[in-house]
């Protein structure tokens, strides 16, 4: 489904009576009257015609309606918000009661309602059990795949109910296009799934904590986000390393556990999480989250990252300077039209030994002479780069 552009009711589907107040030829006073509630209607037919009026005459008439369906009683409104109301006033009613559960849910619920009201719905409103509400609407999320993928990114969504929201696509072969190579998310997750309300309740609990941790680096120097990135990429490291279960986890020392609780605390948190939750925090975070999420030792996770639209062009750059992240992420950059086009990106490029030698040979003719002698001397790039600077520095001296 999709709404019309059209969005007017045709005047003839309103009660005789009530046409002459909703017909593009009322005199201005009749609308104003109708606008403000002054006009006796039954219910469900005085919400239509508001709607009429704040469609089609927009402006103060427009603002007038929406405060006297506001000013409707709850329990009136959510009658309302189960009939079979047209798409279109489900779809303005949806945006008028935003931050109304009561309201918002039988919305939700309505089979009239259309899937562009619901996806806007799963973008924006941050109560989560109107969302699980859409996530259980498994015939809709198989009609409209765009609402799994709103509901993805939606902060508020518990972490359990999008594993087992992405194992449902992935069985019924939906193609999510926004949700950078879910199938490869899902499989990672396939033995993690919660199966009990215990444990969807510790995933969720998992995935909460992490974005507290990490709204809480928010305004920290770059010195104290350093370590924390860095202490997440130590303890991913270790947790890939890490023996079966059955080998016993060496405790730290209580001088060192004290020294690193501070950049732990919001480190380990994140790294506890599974695949599914850290390509959603990578997808719905800021540069700082991303800056963190950049250092995990999954692909997956860092591909989902540098491939965020988010992502700036200053974060690039310090992602191509960056010679410890997985060679994916910097082969990835370098393929970036957009980012290469930049000087400075192509030294740093060239600086970095993870850049193939190819791109790295094809950033090198760009370099001004004083770079390409620093190039050259560099122990940190590989020998066939710093001997093809060398030899332009001749080449160009001539």
């Amino acid at each position: 489904m999709a709404l019309p552009e059209d969005r007017l009711i045709p005047v003839s589907k309103f009660p005789e009576k009530v046409r002459k107040f909703v017909s593009p030829k009322a005199p201005p006073p009749m609308k104003s009257m109708v606008a403000r509630g002054m006009v006796p209607m039954k219910p469900l037919v005085q919400v239509c015609a508001l709607y009429q009026i704040a469609a089609r005459d927009g402006g103060d008439l427009a603002r007038d309606a929406g405060r006297t369906v506001k000013g409707l009683p709850p329990g009136t409104l959510r009658s309302i918000a189960k009939e079979p109301l047209l798409p279109v006033v489900l779809d303005w009613l949806a945006e008028l009661f935003e931050d109304s559960r009561e309201i918002l849910q039988p919305i939700v619920l309505n089979k009239m309602v259309d899937t562009e009201t619901l996806v806007r719905i799963a973008r924006e409103t941050g109560d989560t059990p109107t969302l699980e509400l859409i996530a259980n609407n498994q015939a809709r999320l198989l009609e409209a795949p765009e609402l799994i993928e709103a509901l993805f990114l939606n902060r508020a969504m518990r972490a359990s109910s999008v594993d087992r929201m992405l194992d449902f696509a992935a069985r019924n072969k939906v193609a999510l296009p926004n949700i950078p190579e879910y199938e490869a998310i899902v499989a990672a997750i396939a033995g993690d799934l919660p199966q009990t309300e215990e444990e969807a309740r510790e995933a969720d609990a998992k995935f909460e904590a992490a974005q507290a941790a990490l709204q809480g680096l928010d305004g920290r120097s770059e010195e104290e986000l350093e370590e924390v990135a860095e202490a997440f990429a130590e303890e991913a490291a270790a947790a890939e390393k890490r023996a079966p279960a059955a080998e016993k986890k060496a405790e730290p020392e209580p001088a060192e556990e004290e020294g690193k609780k501070r950049s732990s605390s919001a480190a380990g948190r994140i790294r506890d999480l599974n695949v599914a939750q850290k390509v959603r925090l990578a997808m719905m975070g800021n540069a700082t989250e991303r800056g963190i999420l950049i250092r995990d030792t999954n692909k997956i996770v860092c591909r989902a990252v540098i491939r965020s639209p988010a992502v700036s062009d200053s974060e690039a750059m310090i992602y191509a300077k960056n010679k410890s992240l997985l060679d994916e992420v910097i082969s990835y950059i370098a393929g970036n039209k957009k980012w290469i086009r930049h000087y400075q990106m192509k030294l740093a490029l060239v600086m970095n030994p993870k850049t193939p030698t190819g791109d790295a040979m094809r950033f090198l003719n760009y370099l001004r002479v004083n770079d390409l002698r620093m190039v050259a001397r560099s122990k940190g790039v590989p020998g066939p780069i710093g001997k093809a600077a060398k030899q332009l520095i001749k080449t160009r001296m001539k």
